[in-house]
């Protein structure tokens, strides 16, 4: 069977052949890759051109103006003929096994979605953090959830089209749509004990270095949109807890990340927003079974914590003592 890899390219010059190679010298050789150059003002448009020239059987290239990596990556399923996709960032590399592995699991057991793990190299080649994600019947049920990136994953196409499984044209969060539905749609979904997907992190890209400003992005369309093409879908009942504790989870880590550095007003009034949206749609969500030390299997320990801490402070309101502390750090 034959995996489409879809690369959108912004200003990758430095690290695209990189990525490039780790796919072409796969161990396993049935593959396509569906490179998108949307729109850069650097020399990535040669790279891509010498790939395509030099590899025409499987390379597949086309131009866009600058659109935002959500139209990209809906580009790029319009393109796909494998009969299974995965999706890759161009400053990202594989390990030369990782089609192999992830087909092997594929092929046995007929599966619409598998998700792994990831490692993070800098760019001195260290492995600043590997993630791999607990296989058991119970850890995986959540597992699955804790990084929803639409890499380290392949998805069967036939699922993703029947589906019309796509990403959300936004400022923040593109990723959220495609996979809540991607994960929530089927149970034929395996996690797998393997981590062959390198994030690279660079140190001076802008993702490490900005934070992006809550009242500058779509945030609560971001968390309304997902809501509603859940419950549209019929997926919120038979999911409710897990959903409703993503939900918590991601909410609140954005809030932090999107207000650092932030005065302790604002903060506050986010945090009071937040609150309201919460309530509103995930009424019980302060009973929430899972946001407990132990009841989140699958879950980092330290992160468990934090969460219950969080959760403290919405059921016994400390919250906004919370968030003073976090606008003096």
């Amino acid at each position: 069977m034959k995996i489409s890899i879809i690369i959108p390219v912004y200003n990758g010059e430095k690290y695209l052949s990189r990525c490039l190679d780790s796919i072409i010298n796969q161990t396993y050789t049935n593959f396509e890759i569906i490179a998108i150059n949307d729109g850069s003002t650097d020399n990535s448009k040669q790279i891509l051109e010498e790939y395509a020239n030099k590899y025409k059987s499987f390379f597949k290239y086309i131009e866009q103006s600058n659109s935002g990596i959500a139209i990209t990556r809906n580009n790029g399923l319009k393109m796909v003929t494998g009969e299974y996709i995965t999706f890759m960032d161009d400053d990202d590399f594989l390990d030369l096994d990782y089609f192999e592995t992830y087909m092997k699991y594929a092929n046995e057991y007929n599966l619409d979605v598998i998700v792994g793990g990831f490692k993070r190299p800098n760019s001195s080649g260290k492995i600043i953090k590997k993630v791999n994600l607990p296989t058991g019947e119970k850890e995986s049920k959540w597992a699955k959830f804790r990084y929803l990136t639409p890499w380290a994953k392949i998805y069967k196409t036939s699922y993703i089209n029947e589906n019309n499984i796509k990403f959300l044209d936004i400022n923040v969060g593109e990723d959220l749509y495609f996979e809540l539905q991607a994960l929530l749609m089927t149970d034929k979904i395996k996690v797998i004990d393997y981590a062959g997907y390198n994030w690279f992190y660079n140190e001076k890209s802008v993702s490490n270095t900005i934070h992006k400003n809550i009242r500058q992005v779509d945030f609560y369309r971001l968390l309304n949109e997902n809501y509603n093409i859940l419950r549209q879908r019929n997926l919120l009942e038979k999911n409710y807890d897990y959903i409703e504790t993503y939900f918590f989870i991601f909410s609140n880590w954005f809030l932090m990340y999107s207000t650092k550095k932030m005065p302790y007003k604002i903060i506050c009034e986010e945090y009071n927003k937040l609150n309201l949206w919460l309530l509103e749609h995930f009424p019980n969500f302060k009973k929430n079974k899972f946001i407990r030390i132990g009841n989140l299997k699958g879950e980092e320990r330290v992160n468990q914590i934090a969460y219950f801490i969080i959760m403290c402070g919405y059921k016994l309101h400390f919250g906004k003592q919370l968030v003073w502390l976090y606008s003096k750090i």
